[in-house]
């Protein structure tokens, strides 16, 4: 066969197959749309499928793809049972980028060009496939290389059999392609394999029925013969190469149609390039002071010994810091080609400036890395760093993203001006996160790498050459540690990734994977003397006397609720008298016990000199950041917060005394991070105290489980929250994890299956990092201040403004995302734009409420406007306020059934 060595050649040879047919076909026809279009010509097939393959090389050569596929289709060869030939690898990477330019085959159907095309050179057929393209283009394209593939004589019988089952996984991206997922065919119905047959001649494929149809029929076969030279490494290399098929062909799909539809040509797709690293290297050290004396003094931190910064003070605190900055650094160093980095370091210790440092570090040292990825487990956190890499590498609004569910429309200035054609443009780099940095959730971007989802695997292909970023390990649910390493493990060897992970308490998890286990560089070599040293283990003192006393029964919580607001302002009122301040927070394990305590305070007059505020998931988004703020800035001296869970991770508050509700030791010691952060008090301590039960949240949590049960971490918890020896716990865990048991659904070893049976939904299903609880958004209509970000004249704009013109009003914002979703004159990006702009903002109006606390709401929503998905809580002002959130009492009260 003729040898092909590049996209480049093998898409030249591939497009002559369009000179083959008659340009009669069209693939779009001209609306008449309003837009400058290339020509106001219909777009016949070939003229598409040019640009597509345009729009392939464009994508590419920008992110660098064809390293990858060449480094995929190597390491699926090696992991086969047998050597294979150079033949093969060329027939597989053409199968590849064959599946992409020839996805609209199909479009020769008679009926989509008669019905769809309104082309007249068609008649209507009685036909099975009726108007449907994308299988009989899958069909075709399968034919076209099953009759290469059996004419090619230098090919052994072994290496057949492989390309045959290869050759029909790959025609699933082009079958899938209008569809919202990507799953295999298995079975096919034989009259329309009949049907589809027929239409072989119209591309000259002259191949016998029992072959052309054959393939189909015996799918089953062929993918047992495969299976007998396949194994675990095989299968994930398989299910990557599908899915970055798969993210190619409808992201090139998109680009081209959207460029004859709408006149948009689209060349920049957001990478890293030279300069742009440059000017991160060169801000991370000037515009930060500590970073500007980190690498003036480098080598004087690093050698900088323990002994000297023992005492507790801000000013050791910071010199702890930087000498950790300066090592994690040193370390990277000295292992530049490790695909994955591990930081240990503690609550407090700056982490997104360690792993800014370690980004800056690797741009320069890898050429080839051009984008970056940040993930993290809360919003919160995302909108928290997305602001402190603004401010400590430089980067604009063109050059990083927040990817999440509560972003709105991310636009630069000439696109919220409304200029022609430029909101189109961003919709695009919005879709496809054209962006060089992308700050996301932990869902966002596992379901990007595990999942099957259309428009999640768009992103697929940017993954390439990339650096990630994943930060609060501890946070996931441990039942998916091993399927986080499998993940990680196996991308990073396939698309040249880098993976940086974070964790104040969880050691380096690849002790859950034999592959990898001790491969991970620990970028803290030395991290128990940052952990034991007193700026991080001595800023706070653990009290335990709380816990003696026993847990409240339903009878009896109300007087210990009481009693423990006494205990609390007794220590709050000795820290005033000796400091004159008190910043104290409490945090509950369930929200009705917060929200009891925090009214139980509002209503006692002991505690009328207090400013109290409630940080739960019932306070919106603009109430949260107005608490955190007044908090930063120390509006009050006297200041209890009453909390749950919600302040454990990405609220960055300092305060004086902390008491909290024994739960999960990761847990306690995130509550810990939250006072005296920065070491600059004396005197602070946490006191535990055992009043909710804990296993009603934590129970299925195998941390929680070993806690419980396990003699030596039951009665040494005290001494691993003093010490930090969280390794205990964890190594236990880990250990527990790695046991075989084949009847347990939840093993590694069982997900695994799902890959060798090309069961994408499963693979996608079975890891899950937020389960399916049954809550639903509610969208609580009040009226807000105008949120940051956002001007009074584009909220005027949007026509949402509150009748004193001063707020942002809830009820409008909803009446105006009705209407958007009923208009039915406006095209669909244009809606898209429109609706993406109104959830951003809805997003400051939403919470998520579980099956019971809607039971108790019941007769608040208004049902119709809950249509349009959400539930709308138009009686909010009897049971909801914005400083408070809800209350039940009188929200039964109120009710009338």
């Amino acid at each position: 066969m003729k040898s092909f060595n590049s996209f480049k050649d093998i898409i030249n040879d591939a497009l002559k197959l369009f000179d083959v047919i008659e340009n009669k076909y069209l693939a779009h026809i001209y609306l008449g749309n309003g837009f400058e279009t290339r020509n106001k010509n219909n777009e016949t097939l070939k003229e598409h499928s040019v640009l597509v393959a345009d729009y392939l090389l464009r994508l590419v050569e920008t992110n660098k793809v064809e390293t990858i596929v060449d480094n995929i289709i190597d390491k699926l060869l090696k992991s086969l049972r047998f050597s294979s030939s150079q033949n093969v690898r060329s027939r597989i990477k053409q199968v590849f980028v064959c599946s992409i330019i020839y996805h609209d085959l199909g479009k020769i159907n008679p009926n989509f060009q008669n019905e769809k095309m309104q082309n007249e050179a068609f008649q209507k057929e009685k036909l099975e496939i009726k108007h449907y393209h994308s299988f009989l283009g899958a069909f075709i394209f399968v034919n076209i290389f099953f009759k290469k593939i059996l004419n090619d004589e230098e090919l052994e019988d072994n290496e057949l059999h492989i390309l045959l089952f290869i050759l029909l996984l790959f025609s699933n991206p082009i079958s899938k392609h209008h569809s919202s997922k990507l799953y295999i065919e298995k079975e096919f119905k034989l009259a329309i394999l009949d049907e589809v047959f027929s239409f072989l001649k119209e591309y000259k494929i002259e191949l016998e029925r029992d072959f052309g149809v054959g393939i189909f029929v015996d799918f089953e076969i062929i993918r047992d013969t495969f299976n007998e030279f396949a194994q675990a490494q095989t299968y994930f290399s398989l299910f990557a190469l599908l899915k970055l098929s798969y993210s190619l062909l409808t992201a090139c799909d998109y680009y081209a149609t959207n460029e004859y539809m709408a006149g948009i040509v689209v060349n920049d797709f957001g990478t890293l390039g030279d300069k742009l690293k440059e000017k991160i290297s060169k801000n991370l050290k000037t515009k930060q002071t500590y970073n500007n004396d980190l690498f003036a003094n480098f080598n004087n931190y690093l050698d900088k010994p323990f002994s000297e910064i023992e005492e507790q003070s801000n000013k050791n605190l910071n010199i702890l810091r930087q000498k950790l900055n300066a090592e994690v650094i040193s370390t990277l160093r000295q292992n530049p080609d490790n695909p994955w980095y591990y930081i240990e370091a503690p609550t407090g210790a700056g982490k997104t400036n360690l792993s800014l440092a370690c980004i800056s570090e690797l741009l320069q040292l890898d050429k080839t890395l051009n984008k970056v990825f940040y993930v993290f487990p809360f919003t919160t956190l995302i909108t928290q760093t997305y602001k402190g890499i603004q401010d400590t590498i430089g980067l604009g609004i063109d050059e990083m993203i927040q990817l999440h569910s509560r972003a709105g429309f991310h636009s630069n200035e000439e696109a919220q001006d409304g200029k022609y054609g430029e909101e189109k443009r961003i919709y695009l780099d919005n879709l496809f996160v054209n962006y060089p940095f992308c700050v996301t959730s932990h869902v966002r971007f596992f379901d990007i790498i595990k999942g099957n989802n259309k428009e999640s695997n768009y992103l697929l292909h940017r993954l390439c050459n990339s650096i990630v970023v994943i930060d609060e390990l501890q946070t996931y649910n441990p039942d998916h540690w091993d399927k986080m390493v499998y993940f990680i493990e196996n991308y990073a060897r396939l698309f040249n990734m880098r993976f940086i992970m974070m964790s104040a308490t969880l050691p380096k998890i690849d002790a859950l994977s034999e592959s990898t286990k001790g491969n991970f560089i620990n970028l803290t070599p030395n991290k128990k003397q940052y952990f034991s040293n007193k700026n991080f283990a001595g800023r706070i003192d653990f009290d335990f006397s709380l816990l003696e006393i026993p847990k409240p029964t339903k009878e009896n919580k109300e007087t210990y609720l009481r009693d423990l607001s006494l205990f609390m302002k007794n220590e709050a009122d000795k820290y005033v008298e000796k400091y004159g301040h008190s910043r104290v927070l409490i945090e509950f394990i369930t929200k009705n016990t917060a929200s009891y305590f925090f009214r139980l305070l509002l209503e006692d007059d002991d505690f009328s000199d207090f400013k109290i505020y409630i940080l739960s998931g019932d306070i919106l988004e603009p109430q949260r950041k107005k608490v955190i703020q007044e908090l930063k800035d120390k509006k009050y001296d006297k200041v209890i917060l009453v909390s749950t869970q919600v302040v454990e991770a990405g609220v960055d508050i300092d305060m004086d005394l902390g008491f909290k509700d024994r739960s999960l030791l990761d847990s306690d010691e995130q509550l810990a991070g939250r006072v005296n952060r920065n070491a600059s008090k004396k005197d602070c301590k946490v006191f535990l105290f055992d009043c909710d039960r804990s296993s009603t949240i934590y129970g299925k949590d195998k941390r929680y489980q070993h806690q419980q049960r396990d003699q030596e971490i039951y009665s040494g918890f005290k001494e691993i929250l003093q010490k930090k020896e969280f390794d205990k716990l964890y190594e236990k865990v880990f250990e527990d994890a790695k046991k075989e048991d084949w009847t347990d659904c939840g093993k590694l070893e069982s997900y695994l299956e799902n890959f060798a049976r090309f069961d994408f939904d499963r693979i996608h299903k079975e890891f899950q990092l937020i389960e399916n609880n049954g809550s639903q958004s509610v969208f609580i209509p009040l009226d807000i201040d105008i949120p940051e970000g956002y001007t009074k004249d584009q909220i005027k704009k949007l026509g949402i403004l509150s009748e004193g013109e001063e707020k942002l009003s809830g009820e409008k914002l909803f009446d105006k995302y009705i209407s958007v979703i009923m208009n039915k004159e406006e095209g669909f990006t244009e809606k898209q734009i429109d609706l993406k702009k109104l959830t951003g903002l809805m997003s400051q109006f939403t919470i998520s409420l579980y099956p019971n606390v809607k039971n108790k709401l019941t007769g608040h929503f208004d049902e119709e406007k809950g249509k349009f998905g959400y539930l709308y809580l138009s009686h909010w002002n009897k049971c909801y306020k914005l400083e408070e959130g809800f209350d039940f009492e009188k929200a039964e009260q109120d009710i009338i059934f």
